[in-house]
């Protein structure tokens, strides 16, 4: 049994038994883990509040070599992330970016560069907004996971130079009005579309998230990550029809 010290968010918690706490936590060396923290439900128990969803925490666990529920035994909160779950929208989106990272990365999948990812985007929550913050994290998280689709030339035939194209979860990338005519379940993209996923591949979190976009684009990106993570999935994801209940982004 190692004793581990890391960086870690609370993606989400569990009560179990009276007193215990089951945790998911998305660590900076380690990736995705989980762990049981004993004890911590006692009444009036102030250490509870570290496990709130979203909260930064420094972390001390023994690792089980044989299980992949590991035992923690200390913690302290680095940023409490409270502004997060004082909003409806900031709670929604926050917990949208929580469960992308729950659910496409994998049990001990070192990700580093994601974590960084979650860690700014957080940050950029409170004063970016909070749709266009989501449409560049699901992009560059896909990017930093080797999921991303194809989007600078049709992904059958490979021509870069048309006008007009489709975009296919199936196929992972965009098609030429060509190669389109023979898929089905295909989505039409704007070339302002393509132009802004490729801006924020090309960009950090913060300026991307400062690029204008206009209604129709910004519901095209919503319409493509959406569908393609879905797909990638094999399922819709549960925060997503919270978010559709909330206010749809305007110019």
């Amino acid at each position: 049994m190692a004793i581990k010290r890391e960086e870690a968010f609370v993606l989400k918690r569990i009560p179990l038994r009276e007193t215990s706490l089951f945790v998911t936590l998305f660590t900076r060396g380690s990736g995705k883990i989980q762990g049981l923290a004993k004890g911590i439900r006692r009444e009036k128990n102030p250490l509870t509040i570290r496990f709130e969803p979203f909260t930064r925490l420094s972390v001390v666990y023994y690792e089980k070599l044989k299980s992949d529920t590991h035992l923690i035994s200390e913690t302290a909160i680095l940023d409490s992330n409270a502004h997060l779950r004082g909003r409806l929208d900031l709670f929604g989106y926050s917990s949208y970016l929580t469960e992308l990272i729950d659910t496409l990365l994998g049990v001990h999948d070192p990700h580093p560069e994601a974590f960084e990812l979650l860690h700014e985007s957080f940050r950029l929550l409170k004063t970016a907004p909070t749709f266009q913050v989501a449409r560049v994290f699901e992009i560059k998280l896909l990017e930093s996971i080797g999921l991303l689709p194809i989007l600078d030339h049709c992904v059958l035939c490979g021509e870069s130079h048309f006008e007009g194209a489709f975009f296919s979860p199936k196929q992972g990338g965009i098609l030429c009005p060509n190669c389109d005519r023979k898929e089905s379940g295909t989505i039409r993209i704007s070339k302002g579309a393509v132009q802004s996923l490729l801006f924020f591949l090309r960009n950090d979190v913060e300026r991307s998230t400062r690029l204008r976009l206009n209604v129709q684009v910004a519901r095209e990106l919503e319409q493509i990550n959406s569908r393609f993570i879905q797909f990638s999935l094999e399922r819709p994801l549960a925060t997503k029809r919270f978010l559709a209940e909330l206010v749809s982004p305007k110019k």
